[in-house]
């Protein structure tokens, strides 16, 4: 009799223990204005003050040229100005990037399936797109599923260079190749930069905070998580994701991160739960999880994640071959709420 009622209060105490690990986790999913173009996976983004510009991608066969902006004061999209590129210049799988209050973009692959190795420079002001051609063209190969950012290195708000590498593309003709190779965008030049440490990879996932940048897992790294320091332009491997206690599920592609407080967030994507929103703290060097995407958030890949005014958000991406239009807003530290979800 004794020992069943041991049983009994052992059994018990593991579902306490199960459920309060449970109620460890917050965060809540909030529904915002939808984007106003066409649904779409694989488009590009880059923010110019208080306006994130998303644009380009493609959905059911169709690639796009437009581009629209969120606001962060009123909160909605508005038309931006097209991408004067040509039927064979449109893309998925891009990169872009701000520097000196310019948005750029480049890279990708087009419909037929051709990489491409292009940057255009938008103007905000003059509402303007340039090819850069020339000197200022982008001295790597083709490639798609690169990762690119920036950073504000001199504290005056307005991001001053920009990094762009990874990928899968050519190396020489026609060799094929996942790559490791770095480059540098300053003043309006491209040089050649640092290689990170790690293996060759595409479809990392990047996010900044302060002067360090942090790319994430990706095909062939699935496990790693490296440090950029804008600083001293070097890498620095830290923990593996898989020995961080029960954080093997932040390993994915093709995922979206943004940042909050000084904190990195990661979901969507590729991966064993690509549901899962996951909450990294540098000072730590580790992982929590948080609460799932919401039932009424889509599954996806190839989405768009950004922070403005101190918020995260997710935006498009694809789920199958629907191309999606719907933003939502992560909230950490708050209980789920399904009522904002309308």
């Amino acid at each position: 009799m004794r020992q069943g009622l041991l049983l009994a209060f052992f059994a018990l105490s593991l579902l306490i223990t199960s459920c309060g690990s449970d109620n460890d986790k917050d965060g809540n999913w909030a529904k915002r204005a939808d984007y106003s173009g066409a649904g779409r996976g694989g488009a590009v983004s880059f923010t110019i003050g208080e306006e994130v510009y998303v644009g380009l991608g493609y959905s059911e066969g169709d690639y796009y040229a437009s581009f629209y902006k969120y606001t962060n004061s009123d909160m909605n999209w508005g038309k931006a100005t097209t991408f004067p590129g040509t039927e064979a210049e449109l893309r998925r799988n891009a990169v872009a990037f701000s520097v000196n209050g310019k948005g750029y973009i480049g890279l990708g692959v087009n419909e037929d399936n051709d990489r491409l190795s292009d940057f255009w420079e938008f103007d905000p002001i003059a509402k303007t797109w340039t090819k850069m051609e020339g000197d200022k063209m982008f001295p790597g190969t083709a490639r798609q599923g690169a990762v690119a950012f920036s950073f504000d290195k001199d504290g005056d708000g307005i991001n001053d260079v920009a990094y762009v590498g990874t990928g899968y593309g050519f190396l020489d003709g026609d060799d094929r190749n996942y790559l490791k190779d770095f480059y540098k965008f300053e003043n309006g030049v491209w040089s050649e930069n640092k290689t990170y440490g790690g293996s060759k990879t595409s479809e990392a996932t990047v996010f900044v905070i302060g002067t360090k940048a942090y790319m994430i897992s990706g095909t062939n790294n699935l496990d790693n998580v490296w440090e950029f320091d804008a600083v001293t332009e070097d890498w620095t491997q830290k923990k593996d994701i898989d020995k961080d206690e029960h954080a093997e599920n932040v390993q994915r592609t093709n995922a979206v991160a943004f940042v909050i407080n000084g904190l990195g967030y990661i979901t969507t994507g590729s991966g064993t739960d690509a549901r899962e929103v996951w909450e990294y703290k540098p000072s730590k060097d580790d992982w929590k999880e948080r609460n799932d995407l919401e039932n009424e958030v889509y599954s996806r890949v190839d989405a768009i994640g950004f922070s403005i005014g101190g918020k995260g958000f997710i935006v498009t991406g694809s789920n199958g071959t629907l191309g999606l239009s719907d933003m939502w807003e992560f909230q950490p530290g708050v209980k789920e709420d399904d009522d904002d979800n309308d």
